[in-house]
């Protein structure tokens, strides 16, 4: 485990589940096998295929897994069958299929290629954290995200959560710390990559990688009025990560205090690793984030 990506969704109110509830409440949406005829299924499913448990906890950290199994079943290959069998029908009746008969082969034969279609699955891990009343998903993509928070709300009856938002702009702020880095929340520090971006309908972006920050190359775009979009920051020489004007992080990666606590770690016991990493990230995810929304809340 160990979440690369994060889609933060904030809850008003406490969570009123403790993880033997959420347990019991997400074996109900176990992600079933899918069939012959299934085009996809999704569901929750065990974080660990030697343990059974749906969610592991710890430090009122609540880990879980959903997964969706779809079927590969390419458009081309729908296509090029059903124009064989169009051919075929023009050449023996005469005339070619209107356009009721077409859709009605191209179901046809969608049921008949369904069986040999190869399955795909894909999993996204979250963090339910009981304290800040957060979850975190671990998916670069909004549409994936809400399609877990979705199932986590049938599973759950109700899940009163929104994404996380900001009082201030995160591209105006950004910029704000790109200029001044000592107006930078305590504990956080520049890191070596940004995006910039212009106003406007065609407005131009510019990217620097493995870069000093700090340089007048960077200034100079900024008093020509762009603004920063994409920074990527340290927190506290434990995580580095990219934060995005849609308030997205991403490319989550372990620094060296975290390294090194996980290098103590038996890495032959699978569940006491897992454990770990969500105990060691988790922790410091949640003081991370606060940080974070309090600064985009005062906008300093």
């Amino acid at each position: 485990m160990w979440i690369r990506n994060l889609c933060v969704y904030q809850s008003a109110e406490p969570f009123p589940w403790s993880a033997q509830q959420l347990e019991e409440k997400l074996t109900t949406l176990r992600c079933p096998k899918i069939s012959q005829q299934q085009l996809t299924v999704d569901g929750f499913i065990a974080p660990l295929k030697a343990y059974d448990n749906l969610i592991h906890a710890t430090d009122n950290l609540l880990y879980g897994v959903w997964q969706e199994t779809s079927r590969l079943l390419p458009g081309g290959v729908i296509k090029e069958e059903l124009e064989e069998r169009l051919d075929a029908i023009e050449a023996r009746d005469g005339r070619r299929p209107g356009r009721k008969e077409k859709a009605a082969l191209k179901d046809e034969i969608t049921f008949e290629l369904m069986p040999r279609a190869f399955t795909r699955q894909r999993r996204i891990g979250f963090l339910i954290d009981l304290n800040t009343k957060r979850i975190l998903v671990d998916s670069s993509s909004d549409n994936r995200a809400e399609q877990v928070i979705s199932c986590l709300r049938k599973a759950l009856g109700s899940l009163p959560v929104s994404r996380a938002d900001a009082e201030t702009s995160p591209a105006m702020l950004m910029t704000e710390w790109l200029k001044h880095p000592e107006q930078l929340p305590h504990g956080f520090g520049l890191g070596d990559r940004c995006e910039l971006k212009g106003t406007g309908e065609e407005a131009a972006s510019v990217r620097f990688t493995s870069f000093d920050l700090s340089k007048e190359d960077i200034l100079n775009h900024i008093e020509a009025g762009m603004q920063v979009v994409k920074l990527n920051l340290g927190f506290r020489d434990e995580l580095e990560f990219d934060l995005t004007e849609e308030m997205q992080i991403k490319r989550v990666k372990a620094l060296d205090v975290i390294r090194e606590s996980l290098d103590g770690v038996d890495e032959e016991d699978a569940l006491a690793e897992m454990m770990a990493r969500i105990a060691l990230q988790g922790g410091v995810l949640r003081e991370m984030l606060g940080a974070l929304s309090e600064a985009f809340s005062s906008g300093e």
